[in-house]
């Protein structure tokens, strides 16, 4: 998969912005504040059709102005397709795939395929659980698009169950009732939403371990484990709703007496280990920086893997923090695979191959 140009208007920080990408590698190069996050962000919002920085849509919206639009021409394996998707202030979004409406997110989303990595993704390994289940709902939903409808599914009936929980203090009969469909409809759905994150952590920890062993040299070794209310084991998805059923009918009072929902996939979480010890408390910040790099790598194999071609590769200052040789090892990763690396060192940047893209020399931010 490639993505060959993009087209931004009054996103972000730019009124106007379209540049050209080659097959390989791609150096945006620029001064703090260039954009040059912004581009990446404007590829990667049609691998899930939302930011990865989390935060409503109308935040990419340039100020002062009402809407957004990113529009980009990738190809596939298959055919070349345009897709546009345009944000706009207390609407609905709007996208369109070859100047035609797509009035689902689940028809959209898995189309156009991506692995970003930006400083912020540090927080997989040192920030709170949200950031991690983040992660891997995002790799998920790029290769199984109905993923979507299950995780959709389920938010609409938590924020139903918090909003009944809120009036607990008059839960009469008609209401535990009303509680007792939704912790059955959600049991459903979570037992969908388990099950795949079980299977892609399970995955992505024996890919990842192999990357984590060549570029640390050997000298550490990288374990994931899925965390959850009902166990880390692995369950079918048919166990997990019989664990969840059975869960929410035991902690149905203790959520009544909170008023709100405080168990279910809304708390789960990854662990990253680095030599069995909890990355979040006992690695520096360049192991943590390496073994998130080692994640995104692998979620662009088990991409190829599942879809049968790798998705592109949006790296962000990626190497400022690196030491020469774990340097040299990630940039043995990424041959024949589109890669758009951004950067402000003009040293370090002028030692890639590949197409240049000087946003320095452009006015239109």
């Amino acid at each position: 998969m490639k993505v060959s140009e993009i087209s931004l208007k009054n996103f972000r920080s730019f009124d106007s912005f379209s540049c050209n990408f080659s097959e390989g590698t791609n150096i945006i190069f620029g001064e703090n504040g260039a954009g040059k996050t912004n581009i990446l962000e404007g590829i990667f919002v049609f691998a899930t059709a939302k930011s990865f920085r989390g935060g409503k849509d109308a935040e990419m919206i340039r100020f002062g102005e009402n809407s957004c639009e990113s529009e980009i021409l990738f190809e596939d394996r298959y055919q070349e397709s345009r897709l546009k998707l345009c944000f706009r202030r207390n609407k609905s979004k709007l996208l369109l795939r070859n100047s035609m409406p797509v009035s689902k997110v689940s028809e959209y989303v898995g189309q156009f395929r991506a692995v970003i990595f930006t400083p912020d993704h540090l927080n997989l390994a040192k920030g709170s659980p949200e950031f991690r289940r983040r992660f891997i709902d995002m790799a998920i939903c790029q290769s199984f698009p109905k993923y979507v409808a299950a995780l959709n599914e389920y938010n609409r009936l938590c924020s139903q169950k918090n909003a009944l929980l809120k009036k607990s203090f008059n839960m009469g009969e008609n209401s535990r009732k009303l509680l007792d469909v939704y912790n059955e409809k959600m049991a459903q759905a979570a037992g969908i939403i388990s099950v795949n994150r079980q299977k892609y952590v399970k995955a992505l920890s024996s890919q990842s371990k192999v990357f984590h062993e060549e570029i640390s040299s050997g000298n550490e070794k990288l374990n994931l484990e899925y965390l959850t209310n009902v166990g880390s084991e692995e369950f079918t998805k048919e166990e997990y709703t019989e664990k969840y059923i059975k869960m929410y009918s035991e902690k149905k009072e203790m959520e009544i007496y909170r008023g709100m929902c405080l168990f279910g996939p809304q708390k789960d979480d990854l662990r990253i280990l680095i030599n069995d010890k909890n990355s979040r408390y006992y690695s520096s910040q360049g192991q943590q920086r390496t073994a998130v790099l080692c994640l995104k790598l692998a979620e662009g194999e088990l991409s190829k893997e599942l879809t049968g071609e790798y998705p592109v590769f949006l790296l962000d200052d990626v190497l400022s923090e690196l030491d020469d040789e774990r340097k040299k090892k990630l940039l043995m990763k990424i041959p024949k695979k589109q890669v758009i690396i951004t950067g402000c060192d003009i040293e370090v940047m002028k030692k890639l191959d590949g197409n240049f893209i000087d946003l320095c020399k452009k006015t239109d931010i």
